[in-house]
């Protein structure tokens, strides 16, 4: 084959990649407007996420790369097995933040236990990986949850693990009695 029809055939296949491209584009707005719409009529976060999960990433990240190994982008770990009824593939017993904090593995709840987990990033206090569901929520062992408390604990101080005593209200002091007018009229 000549060069002049190598660059004809390139230059077709380039634009049908572009009207694929297209094509995506308007599929992936449409999507973006229905998620927004679900959301704003109150469907639940966990259900948007179990169907947003199911979309196709627009890069085959799973075939190697053409030219090999690239020190540029690492390589595309599997994703972790989700628990089965028999508990995670490691065998090991692993709680979400909300769970932990339910079952006093931490004194905070899931949100407030998420705030921590940036001071203490930010602070260079790792917070443990855990493993993340098809959702994207972290399932944590209950050692990993400790050893973090331990440490942020260390580094914050005991006063952020319990909420803050109320002061007591002062009583108001009781009126002096009065005289009536009558009384000390006469």
């Amino acid at each position: 084959m000549e060069w002049t029809s190598r660059l004809k055939a390139l230059n077709d296949a380039v634009e049908a990649r572009n009207q694929a491209i297209a094509e995506v584009r308007l599929a992936d707005a449409h999507v973006v407007e229905l998620t927004a719409q679900a959301a704003a009529d109150g469907a639940p976060g966990a259900s948007l996420a179990r169907v947003l999960a199911r979309l196709q990433p627009l890069l085959a990240q799973d075939r190697p790369h053409v030219c090999g190994v690239s020190p540029v982008v690492p390589p595309v770990q599997p994703a972790p097995e989700p628990p089965s009824e028999r508990g995670w593939p490691d065998g090991l017993e692993r709680y979400t933040l909300q769970e932990a904090w339910a079952r006093g593995l931490l004194p905070w709840k899931a949100s407030t236990t998420r705030t921590y987990r940036a001071r203490s990033i930010r602070r260079g206090i790792p917070f443990p990986e855990g493993v993340q569901d098809k959702t994207g929520t972290g399932h944590y062992t209950e050692e990993e949850l400790r050893a973090w408390l331990a440490a942020w604990t260390a580094q914050a101080g005991s006063e952020n693990l319990t909420l803050p005593q109320q002061q007591p209200v002062p009583e108001p002091e009781p009126e002096p009695p009065t005289v009536p007018e009558s009384a000390s009229a006469g």
